[in-house]
């Protein structure tokens, strides 16, 4: 029983490897979880000889999930993370607390503002045409803006 401990085990090992330098040659997150899983049910059943084939799927399939699982949580979140804190492909974000110049404005508080070199939709209370105003908030393509 002993060979066939060893034998499963080296044939963990090379699967972890092989899922290893596939993520290389294919990048795809995870098959680096997927072989890193492997390669952990290899020391497992070098360390527990006794283990079963069936244990050790077992052991692989739930490793791999917890793994990927847990990546992909960490990532989600450091995603979320960073484009809460990035005005990249963000413009419109990133004109908060500008300032610009009324163009034109209707009775219902919606015109264009003129900021920088490019005019913007805008929207605001008694404004008229020449005011100057600063950019308080975002809502889809419109400026809410403020006389100052």
């Amino acid at each position: 029983m002993e060979w066939l401990n060893i034998w499963t085990s080296w044939h963990w090992l090379i699967l972890g490897f092989v899922l290893l330098i596939a993520e290389i040659i294919v990048p795809g997150i995870f098959l680096l979880w997927w072989g890193l899983a492997a390669i952990v049910v290899s020391i497992i059943s070098v360390l527990i000889p006794d283990l079963s084939l069936t244990a050790q799927c077992f052991i692989y399939g739930i490793l791999a999930i917890i793994l990927s699982v847990a990546w992909w949580k960490y990532q989600h979140t450091k995603d979320e993370k960073d484009q809460a804190n990035s005005s990249l492909n963000q413009r419109d974000h990133a004109m908060l607390g500008c300032r610009g110049k009324v163009e034109t404005i209707a009775d219902n508080g919606i015109g264009r503002g003129a900021f920088g070199d490019t005019t913007w939709r805008i929207q605001g209370d008694g404004l008229k045409q020449g005011d100057i105003v600063e950019v308080q908030a975002v809502h889809g393509i419109t400026l809410i803006v403020q006389k100052i």
